[in-house]
């Protein structure tokens, strides 16, 4: 019975929606009958309640061929997902913090090599921990490209135990009350190793958001409202879930031993629908499908969408491009590039050698995911966007994104 109510849901949810049509798949060479294999395989993970809820959307050559809600925005009161439902996308935030910061660099306020420090004091003297040796200054600044790119030499505190990861994980860098705080508080901390001579997934981009405010004149949630979010008609991406779109908020869950989920995030008592201050660059954001679409469009559009400019094609091209060539990853946390085929650009990992990825897809694709296991991918070879929105942490296990991928491409057709 469970399994019949969704399917109506889902079938429902298609049918009205209304900002934008789901075209025939065929039109744009893709197999109606082989997109109904990727709902089969995304609806067996919350039929086995190994997932609450799935949101699945293709785009191909500027047309919506795909959309599908399937499960619940929570288990126990049994809502459905919403062709609006609002998601955690906590590291699908950093891409569009990236291109906030891209819009000041195409206005002449600084260029990628500058260091850091020229705008923000507390990043100035920095020191290095070398194992056995302890902590030194750092020879190199960490550059604005350092920080786009995850080559700066900060982290998230994920790794081994060393002595950095140590120092880290005795700070919550997630309770402070600002961006600003959060800067100060992280240039005390030592540098994992020289900056721009390995990459290591960490809070750079949450040094670009602050950047961004020091540089704009405006706090981060605003700058990136009236730059961005209302340009391309946002209107339901933000830091903060409003009161009236708290029932579109989904619940959060964690897999437990026993094959079960946790609720670990309730729209009655989760921190969104707080009053936030601290805007976080690297995680902070709040989304829908429907929203996280026009931005992607906005990207494979090479800037541009219904007439607003946000970034010129030059500068969609030099984000996109390969800038962690020869640079090795460092070891430590679960996110390990460049590696298997992805190098990074200026906020976006990259697919430079396919064969190397183990996956079906094309050289060039970019995109990245959040920690609930959002996702997203924008192919311009294929012209081809696509986008999965759950929300479990961790969920790693169960492959998802890598499914998720294998199922958009085996439905082209040409």
């Amino acid at each position: 019975m469970r399994l019949i109510l969704s399917l109506l849901i889902s079938c429902l949810i298609i049918s009205t929606i209304s900002s934008q049509q789901v075209a025939d798949p065929a039109d744009v060479g893709m197999s109606k009958e082989r997109l109904a294999r990727l709902d089969a395989v995304m609806h067996s993970y919350v039929d086995k309640e190994m997932l609450s809820g799935v949101q699945t959307a293709i785009m191909r050559r500027g047309e919506l061929v795909h959309f599908d809600s399937y499960g619940y925005e929570d288990m126990d009161t049994e809502d459905p997902i919403k062709e609006n439902s609002i998601w955690r996308i906590y590291s699908m935030t950093k891409p569009i913090v990236s291109v906030g910061l891209m819009m000041l660099y195409e206005q002449g306020l600084f260029q990628l090599d500058d260091p850091v420090a020229r705008y923000i004091p507390a990043f100035k003297d920095m020191q290095v921990y070398h194992e056995g040796e302890g902590l030194k200054p750092a020879e190199n600044p960490i550059r604005i490209v350092d920080i786009l790119r995850h080559t700066s030499g900060i982290g998230y505190g994920w790794g081994r135990g060393t002595y950095v990861d140590s120092v880290y994980q005795s700070v919550d860098f997630f309770s402070m009350k600002t961006t600003e705080e959060l800067n100060e508080v992280l240039a005390s901390a030592p540098l994992y190793f020289e900056p721009g001579t390995a990459w290591r997934y960490g809070l750079s981009v949450d040094i670009s958001g602050r950047l961004i405010e020091v540089l704009s004149g405006m706090p981060l949630d605003e700058y990136l409202d009236q730059k961005i979010l209302a340009p391309l008609g946002m209107n339901d991406t933000s830091f903060e879930v409003p009161d009236d779109k708290e029932d579109r908020f989904v619940s959060n869950y964690q897999p437990q031993q026993d094959g079960s989920l946790k609720l670990i995030d309730h729209p009655s008592w989760s921190p969104y629908t707080k009053e936030v201050t601290h805007f976080s660059g690297g995680g902070g954001l709040v989304s829908t499908t429907p929203d996280y679409l026009r931005f992607c469009q906005m990207l494979i559009n090479e800037g541009e969408l219904d007439g607003n400019r946000i970034l010129s094609p030059k500068t969609i091209e030099l984000m996109t491009d390969n800038h962690t060539e020869g640079i090795q990853h460092h070891p430590g946390g679960p996110v390990v590039l460049p590696a298997m085929g992805n190098d990074f650009g200026l906020g976006f990992s990259i697919v430079t050698d396919l064969a190397e990825t183990r996956a079906t897809g094309s050289e060039g694709i970019y995109g990245w995911g959040g920690l609930a296991g959002t996702f997203f991918r924008i192919d311009p070879e294929e012209e081809l966007i696509y986008i999965m929105m759950i929300q479990l942490v961790p969920n790693a296990h169960l492959k998802a994104r890598a499914r998720f991928q294998t199922m958009v491409y085996q439905a082209l057709i040409e």
